[in-house]
C-alpha cells in the first residue's frame, strides 16, 4: 500500500469509531485512530491562516473530536511536522498559524508516519483488509493469506469492524466459506448487494475485483461500452454493487455511467460527498459520449470550466445538466442563440458543491478519491462564513457504544495480573 491509501483508511477507521466507549480497541487502533484523526483535522484547518483556541474548539466538534485530545496531542503532532505554530501567554495558547501543506502532502506524510508509529497487528490487519476489500470481498482464509498476520490479531480486528461497521460476513450460497466485505461502502443497500454477493464464486470475486479496478481508473464509464464479463456488471449495476448515474437524452432514453464503490458516512445519501460528485461526473460523461453535437473531449478542462463559470451558452446544456440542477449543483441562465433557446450552467459556489468538485475532478482524472473521505464540508461553512451548524449526522448503521475485543477480559486479567494487582 502507498502511504496516501494508508492514511485514507485511518480516515475510514477512525469515522466509524466516533462516538464509541473506551476499550482495548483504543490500544488495538490506537495508531490507526489518531493519524485517521490528525488527518481529518489537519485537512479542515487547512487554510484556516490564523485562529484561536475557540475556533479550535468549534472545528473539533464539527468533526466530533474530543477538543482536549485534538489540543494535548494533535495539535502537537502537527506543530511537530511544521504544519502550525502555536503562540503561548505562560501555558495557554492564545494564537495558531497553520502552513498546512496540500492535502496529497497531508496523505502521504502521514502514511509515512503511521508506519513509523509502529503499529500493532491488529493496526496493520484493518488497514490492509479495508484497502483489499474497497474493490472485491475475499473469503476469512484468502484475505488471512493476503495480509499475512496471525489469526488471533486478524479475528481481533475483525471483531472491532463487524462491531463498528468497516467490516461484515456472510455465508456464501456459491461454497458455503464466510466471506469478508466492507458494508459501509454500500450503505443503504446493504440487503441487495449482500444477496448479489452471496451467489458468487471466489472465481467470480475475482472478476468484480477486476471490474472494480477498471472502474476505479475511469469512473462513469457508459454501461454499453464495458465488455468484460456482462452478466456480473449488470448484475452488480442492479444490487447497486456499483453505483451508477443514469442520464436521459432529448429522446427520453437513459444512459447509465458506471462506478466502483466509495465509503458513505453519511444517514441521508442525498448528503453523501461521492453520491453528489458521481452526478458530477456523469453529467459530464454524458457530454463526452451522447452529445447531440460535439462531444466533450477533455473533461477534466470542462469541469474546470464548469466550476468557473466559462462554459457558453447551448441548447443541450438544460438536459445534460439537469441532475446538477435538482441537486443544486448548479443553476442555469437562458438566453437566446442561433435562432433558439439556449442554457448557460452555473455552478453554485457553496463549501458543500466545492468539495463535490474537488472529489468530481479526482475521479475525472482516475485517481482513488479521497477529499470526499476528509473534507468536512461543514467545516468550511464554519471557516468562510463564522458559524456554526453541525446538522450532519456520520453514517453508523450499527450505533453499539461498547466494543469489546474477542479476548477482551483474558487480556484485562494478564494485565492486572502481571502488574501485581491479583499477587
Amino acid at each position: 500500500m502507498d502511504y496516501t491509501q494508508i492514511t485514507a483508511k485511518c480516515v475510514e477507521t477512525s469515522k466509524c469509531l466516533i462516538n464509541k466507549e473506551a476499550g482495548l480497541h483504543d490500544y488495538d487502533l490506537d495508531v490507526t485512530r489518531s493519524i485517521g484523526d490528525i488527518a481529518r483535522l489537519a485537512v479542515n484547518i487547512r487554510r484556516a491562516g490564523i485562529f484561536d483556541l475557540q475556533k479550535l474548539a468549534s472545528i473539533s466538534a464539527a468533526i466530533k473530536q474530543n477538543f482536549t485530545t485534538v489540543r494535548s496531542d494533535s495539535l502537537s503532532t502537527l506543530e511537530e511536522l511544521g504544519w502550525v505554530e502555536t503562540h503561548k501567554e505562560g501555558t495557554k495558547i492564545k494564537r495558531i498559524d497553520e502552513s498546512i501543506p496540500p492535502l496529497e502532502d497531508i496523505l502521504a506524510s502521514l502514511g509515512k508516519l503511521w508506519e513509523d508509529k509502529s503499529p500493532t497487528e491488529v493496526d496493520i490487519a484493518t488497514v490492509q483488509s479495508l484497502s483489499f476489500l474497497a474493490k472485491k470481498p475475499a473469503t476469512k482464509e484468502a484475505l488471512i493469506s493476503e495480509i499475512g498476520v496471525s489469526d488471533e490479531h486478524f479475528e481481533n480486528a475483525l471483531n472491532y469492524g463487524v462491531q463498528t461497521n468497516y467490516f461484515g460476513t456472510f455465508e456464501s450460497f456459491e461454497t458455503g466459506k464466510e466471506v469478508v466485505w466492507t458494508p459501509f461502502y454500500w450503505a443503504g443497500k446493504l440487503e441487495d448487494v449482500q444477496k448479489f454477493l452471496q451467489r458468487q464464486s471466489d472465481e467470480k470475486f475475482n472478476k468484480i475485483g477486476i471490474l472494480a479496478k477498471e472502474l476505479s481508473k475511469y469512473p462513469g464509464r457508459p454501461l454499453e461500452n464495458i465488455k468484460t464479463e456482462p452478466a456480473l456488471l449488470n448484475g452488480g449495476v442492479a444490487s447497486g454493487f456499483f453505483p451508477s448515474v443514469g442520464v436521459n437524452d432529448r429522446e427520453g432514453a437513459e444512459h447509465e455511467y458506471v462506478f466502483s464503490a466509495t465509503p458513505q458516512f453519511e444517514l441521508d445519501p442525498e448528503k453523501d460527498i461521492f453520491e453528489k460528485a458521481r452526478l458530477i461526473v456523469g453529467c459530464i460523461r454524458h457530454g463526452q459520449y451522447h452529445a447531440e453535437v460535439s462531444k466533450i473531449k477533455y473533461p477534466v478542462l470542462l469541469l474546470r470550466s464548469l466550476r468557473e463559470g466559462r462554459i457558453k451558452p447551448h441548447s443541450y446544456a438544460k438536459l445534460q445538466y439537469a441532475l446538477l440542477y435538482l441537486n443544486n449543483i448548479c443553476t442555469y441562465e437562458k438566453s437566446e442563440a442561433y435562432g433558439g433557446t439556449a442554457y448557460k450552467p452555473l455552478f453554485n459556489d457553496t463549501p458543500e458543491n466545492q468539495v463535490y468538485m474537488d472529489v468530481a475532478e479526482e475521479m475525472l482524472k482516475g485517481e482513488e478519491p479521497v477529499h470526499g473521505t476528509v473534507d468536512e464540508p461543514e467545516v468550511q461553512e464554519l471557516l468562510t462564513r463564522g458559524v456554526f451548524n453541525y446538522s450532519s449526522e456520520q453514517r453508523q448503521i450499527k450505533s453499539a457504544g461498547k466494543i469489546r475485543a474477542t479476548d477482551h477480559y483474558e487480556r484485562m486479567i494478564e494485565a492486572m495480573q502481571s502488574s501485581g494487582v491479583y499477587s
